[in-house]
């Protein structure tokens, strides 16, 4: 029988979520996550990086605790370096321990201990813990940490933890993400979005394989859009932040070789807009550029899919878990375009898209929007099916949920 999640406290530690414009495909998680859940509470772990401007809506019985974290930052802000030591000698042999396994420098890994020891303390004080059953973090870096320790001084709470892939994948010089291997000790399940990510992080972490498990996100069914171009304009849409990673970039210097007419739209902003927009600005008049920058939030977006004509996504990022914005077009059975990397195999294959090679050039992307056929009608039926089958997310966050809520 699956676990009662009536009457139930659950503390979600995020990074920024949702705060800023970070994270955004942790809302259709939280949303039906809050729905199956009594009381929610949130609590950003990032005490450090710039505050973006914004903040996301949540479902009433989510409390944010923004107040705290923004106290916890300008506490730590005025830390004294000796304070900070003294906050993490409890970790000095472990530090010692991962620079002899993992070579993780040992400043890194005492800073990070610091850093943790701190917001739980803060964290303690915010809240009576004694009242949740469970800990859900999102990823596997800092929040998990913190999640670690909250879980070993009080072992009553389940503790579970997403993964994505940059939680996974260790800095170059390193072999694992700070205090990752102590996490392994304390979290009860690791759930990630992409069976690639499991294989790098069983391979990291052998002694917790078991720990480490497919657990899939998701988008809301939706119905196929009956929108299609039918002017001959091809209709591209592509949803990130602008930062390296994702190299928007290279999908305006792909459709300066494209012939035909066509009309790119971006959702999403970040460092390097000013780059991008000086890029489109040099682009022939066939192609046609709207980059609306931030989504006030997944309403706006829906709208978007909904009531406009789109023929294709396109991503062409160097490293990706499972990309949301691959499932959001899905459920609306718009095909996508992505580069082999990471997860995108596991949701994008010939019969519901195209994947490029993993580091394309201009060229070879121009080409398949060259010759993309907008009348696949097969092919928008496989994308819709494939986020039905694998990306529901109330299908998989009621699992996700059902295993917060396991007996200790």
């Amino acid at each position: 029988m699956s676990p009662s999640i009536n009457s139930s406290k659950v503390l979600v530690l995020t990074d920024f979520y949702p705060v800023g414009l970070h994270e955004t495909f942790i809302t259709p998680e939280l949303e039906t996550l809050s729905s199956l859940f009594d009381s929610v509470t949130i609590i950003p772990t990032n005490l450090e990086s710039n505050i973006e401007e914004g903040i996301r809506k949540v479902p009433k019985n989510v409390n944010i605790l923004t107040e705290m974290w923004k106290e916890a930052r300008k506490k730590w802000s005025k830390m004294s370096k000796l304070t900070k030591l003294s906050l993490s000698k409890s970790f000095i042999y472990s530090s010692l321990k991962e620079k002899r396994k993992y070579s993780s420098p040992i400043f890194t890994t005492l800073g990070e201990a610091a850093y943790a020891c701190h917001l739980s303390k803060e964290i303690e004080q915010a809240i009576n813990i004694e009242e949740y059953q469970a800990i859900s973090s999102f990823w596997l870096n800092r929040p998990a940490f913190i999640g670690a320790i909250l879980k070993k001084k009080h072992p009553h709470l389940r503790f579970l933890s997403r993964a994505h892939r940059g939680d996974i994948i260790p800095n170059q010089g390193s072999k694992t993400i700070p205090f990752q291997p102590l996490v392994m000790n304390y979290v009860d399940e690791i759930h990630v979005v992409s069976q690639d990510g499991v294989n790098i992080l069983q391979s990291i972490h052998p002694h917790a394989s078991e720990k480490i498990i497919v657990g899939r996100m998701g988008v809301i069914n939706q119905k196929q859009t009956p929108h299609r171009s039918i002017d001959g304009c091809l209709r591209v849409i592509s949803m990130s932040r602008v930062v390296d990673v994702k190299r928007v970039d290279l999908i305006s210097r792909s459709l300066s070789l494209v012939s035909r007419p066509i009309h790119w739209t971006h959702y999403g902003t970040g460092p390097g807009m000013d780059e991008l927009e000086e890029l489109t600005s040099l682009l022939p008049d066939n192609v046609d550029v709207s980059l609306p920058g931030f989504v006030e939030s997944h309403d706006e977006i829906h709208t978007v899919l909904r009531s406009k004509p789109w023929d294709i996504l396109l991503n062409v990022s160097t490293s990706e878990g499972v990309p949301a914005a691959i499932q959001e077009c899905f459920s609306y059975g718009i095909p996508a375009i992505v580069t082999k990397v990471g997860g995108n195999p596991e949701i994008v294959d010939s019969s519901c898209g195209h994947l490029l090679s993993p580091n394309p050039t201009p060229e070879e992307i121009a080409t398949i929007l060259e010759e993309w056929n907008i009348d696949n009608e097969s092919m928008r039926t496989a994308a819709i099916n494939r986020q039905r089958d694998k990306f529901d997310i109330q299908k998989n966050a009621k699992e996700y949920a059902n295993s917060l809520l396991k007996k200790v």
